[in-house]
């Protein structure tokens, strides 16, 4: 059996399992066909084991220690992950959280179940790799320990058990990566609370905030004057906690003044810094210097 052909199967069907799911494969979207990707490859595997029966048992614990197990867990963990993902509870960040934390629970209990044969697996031990891993040895193992009833030469003690423990570490992984994005979402969440509240705030009228909006963009004064109207109004109403949504019709009126200036705001700014600087800054500036 050549191994890069081997590898070749695998990634094809990881390939085809992310093109009709998600790339992380953390969600399955299209169950129906996600199983029958995994069978289709578990066949083709098959038929690739009886076209090239194994050469020694060396060559047999192997594909039954490693590679067997490799593929199958996908079918495991394409199961089991439909199942949580479809039965999770429709309710708040802190629920759902409960919900996985309970799923981490089932699974630290299977592990423990197995735990004898876990630590084999986590060890890579291969001590009794013979008795495990052997299509003839099948009957020495303890019947309840038995996961399936297929007696054939493509079935040996543990290969199913080692490919729910590959199974379950994904899952494992998956619930936990869950659990990461709803605690961080829950840290952002509380940010943008804090932030609302630290926002500045425009007290004076929506008129004046959009004359200095329109002289930001007719200086050029934003990106290198590349900024759009709409950007820089989008940026002061973020920043003030404003709604300028009739900022044209303000516009407008603004272009319509005939007895004060059109640009009445700029013009009464332009006089508070001038006066603050000749009368207060000038001032401590001409003391300092006595």
């Amino acid at each position: 059996m050549n191994p890069l052909h081997v590898e070749s199967i695998y990634e094809g069907m990881l390939n085809e399992l992310r093109r009709v799911n998600n790339f992380s494969l953390s969600t399955v979207i299209d169950f129906s066909s996600s199983i029958s990707i995994i069978l289709k490859t578990l066949d083709e595997l098959q038929k690739l084991v009886i076209a090239n029966p194994f050469i020694d048992d060396e060559t047999e614990i192997y594909f039954f220690k490693y590679i067997k197990p490799k593929f199958h867990s996908w079918q495991v963990y394409i199961i089991e992950l439909h199942h949580v993902i479809s039965m999770i509870p429709i309710s708040t960040d802190q629920v759902i959280k409960k919900y996985y934390l309970h799923e981490l629970k089932v699974i630290n209990r299977f592990f423990k179940r197995y735990a004898l044969y876990y630590q084999y697996y986590l060890a890579d031990d291969n001590s009794k790799d013979a008795d495990y891993f052997l299509s003839r040895n099948l009957k020495d193992l303890p019947p309840e320990l038995k996961l399936t009833n297929k007696q054939d030469n493509y079935t040996s003690s543990l290969d199913l058990l080692f490919a729910k423990f590959k199974a379950y570490e994904m899952l494992r992984d998956c619930f936990v990566g869950k659990i990461k994005k709803l605690d961080k979402k829950k840290d952002l969440d509380a940010l943008e609370s804090e932030l609302i509240k630290q926002r500045r705030w425009w007290s004076g009228n929506k008129i004046e905030l959009v004359e200095l909006a329109y002289g930001l963009y007719h200086s050029k004064r934003i990106n290198g004057g590349k900024a759009e109207l709409g950007e820089i109004i989008s940026w002061l109403e973020n920043s003030l906690n404003i709604d300028l949504g009739q900022s044209y019709r303000m516009y407008i009126d603004i272009s319509r003044r005939k007895l004060v200036s059109h640009t009445k705001f700029l013009d009464e700014m332009q006089f508070t810094l001038v006066n603050h600087i000749q009368n207060g800054f000038g001032n401590k500036h001409h003391r300092k210097n006595q």
